[in-house]
């Protein structure tokens, strides 16, 4: 059980399984538009994948392993909007809603001798976004574009081995 930490948001993560297979389920908020100011609503997801150790490598005291793996992810998020870095003050025009979709996450982890797992990875997660319209309330589903963007953001994650 473990710590999860990216500009994508901060939750916390459970890791099951370690030689052949793992499975990693992560529970976070989504920060899509509010480090930048333009929405303070923090959206909230659930991750999960399961990872397949690619190759590894060991000493006395530690191990390191590159895994990849596939899974689903579901949350009430904001969308990417273009204005990200805007000279002008803008807020999200369009309203949060709901992100469905799968997910794809390759990583490196590291297993230290005093129980501590340090695991840094990146996660693509193509999807739909459902979502209302603001002045009319019509429901509106769009390709959730945050999923791909946001691709190249890091994910850290502090995991202690009980």
């Amino acid at each position: 059980m473990g710590v999860f930490q990216s500009p994508k948001g901060v939750g916390v993560s459970v890791l099951t399984g370690r030689d052949a297979g793992m499975n990693i389920f992560t529970l976070r908020t989504d920060f899509c538009g509010v480090l930048s100011g333009r929405t303070p609503e923090i959206g909230a997801v659930f991750c999960y994948t399961r990872d397949y150790v690619i190759t590894t490598r060991e000493g006395e005291d530690w191990s390191v392993a590159l895994h990849a793996g596939a899974g689903a992810l579901a949350g009430w998020v904001h969308d990417f909007e273009k204005g990200v870095f805007s000279i002008y003050d803008r807020g999200m025009t369009h309203s949060p809603g709901i992100a469905a979709g799968a997910a794809g996450n390759i990583g490196l982890r590291a297993d230290f001798a005093r129980h501590i797992t340090l695991d840094l990875s990146f996660s693509v997660f193509p999807g739909i976004h459902l979502r209302t319209n603001k002045s009319t309330g019509a429901l509106i589903t769009s390709f959730y574009r945050a999923g791909l963007y946001h691709a190249y953001y890091p994910q850290l994650n502090l995991f202690y081995r009980f």
